[in-house]
């Protein structure tokens, strides 16, 4: 069963985001931002009540189109992954697709054999993430902070002696704050940052959807440091994170980061995700390595993803879009520019 549109069908954040595997881009919230960028949506329910996957969808110049599930299908048990990748196979031949991407976060081991079963093959991938360190929450706060790395724990309570206290952001005020934090980090460590009103959108969205939190660091009653974190299921996802340079100088994504992780488990979270880190962490010229350098002093065990898989329905238009798609895709998130 599927429904097209913009409005998901009942209960469809409880399977798809709150569900033990469930993710934040397969919510309802996440549905509407796409579809204001000019995605059509699609919620398939494949199971009762899971598996589920948001399907988005993009017109190609064939008159023909492709989807992208983002983060997803979200999964039950390991024993619903083939069924749930035939059924998303032959909707891509149903709804005359060139081919649907998944890229859901399922071990290798897990995932790697039914994806070929089903008959989808490796593909480019759209997120960066494909490896995390995973932190269980079960322990106590005091033997959290005792498994902290020492120079991490050393860090942490220097925060503090200089004045570093953490709080729950409210309010757009806050919301720009954290921008304004994120986007003066984009510039230090040269990546692209978008304009305030897409992230205004973006952010309020999850949050407002009970999705998301954001935190900021303050020094002398002046934000220095923000996080964002979305809640997944069972985990609790360090999404987004920025410092300035009073920030730095004070250890304030220290005390952050031990506040976010404290806060999920108080919130019932059972692992804590750091997000991104270096496939293979020996690599010292990944981007991500100095950010992995920060999050392994937490602690946690480093988690790979099976990356992104496409079903191709239409093999003569797949190679001319593996050809051409950087191009494309670059045109309409252009077109998303303006439209903006």
């Amino acid at each position: 069963m599927s429904e097209a549109g913009a409005e998901a069908p009942p209960g469809w954040d409880d399977a798809a985001v709150r569900s033990p595997g469930g993710h934040v881009l397969q919510s309802a919230a996440w549905a509407k931002i796409r579809q204001a960028q000019g995605w059509e949506v699609e919620f398939c329910q494949l199971g009762s009540p899971l598996p589920v996957a948001l399907i988005l969808w993009r017109p190609l110049l064939t008159r023909r189109r492709f989807g992208y599930v983002p983060r997803g299908p979200i999964i039950g048990d390991d024993a619903q992954v083939l069924g749930a990748l035939e059924r998303i196979a032959a909707l891509a031949r149903e709804r005359r697709a060139v081919f649907v991407k998944v890229d859901f976060e399922l071990d290798p081991d897990v995932a790697e054999r039914p994806l070929h079963r089903a008959g989808f093959r490796r593909a480019e991938d759209i997120q960066p993430v494909l490896a995390t360190l995973e932190l269980n929450l079960e322990p106590d706060e005091d033997a959290l902070f005792a498994g902290l790395e020492k120079d991490t724990r050393w860090s942490v309570r220097q925060a503090e002696k200089r004045g570093v206290s953490v709080r729950e952001a409210s309010g757009e005020d806050d919301l720009r704050a954290f921008y304004a934090l994120y986007a003066e980090t984009g510039r230090r460590a040269r990546f692209i940052t978008r304009p305030w009103d897409y992230y205004r959108r973006m952010w309020g969205a999850v949050i407002a959807a009970g999705h998301a939190r954001i935190r900021l660091a303050e020094r002398d009653g002046q934000p220095v440091a923000g996080a964002l974190t979305w809640r997944c299921g069972e985990r609790e996802v360090y999404q987004t994170a920025a410092t300035n340079d009073a920030g730095r100088s004070a250890y304030s994504a220290y005390a952050l980061l031990w506040r976010c992780i404290i806060e999920a488990r108080k919130g019932g979270a059972r692992r804590f995700d750091f997000g991104g880190i270096p496939v293979d962490v020996s690599r010292k010229d990944d981007p991500m390595y100095g950010p992995y350098q920060f999050k392994k002093g937490f602690g946690g065990v480093p988690r790979r993803f099976v990356g992104a898989y496409d079903a191709v329905s239409h093999e003569g238009l797949y190679k001319i879009y593996s050809r051409l798609g950087p191009q494309y895709q670059s045109a309409l998130r252009l077109l998303d520019r303006l439209r903006r």
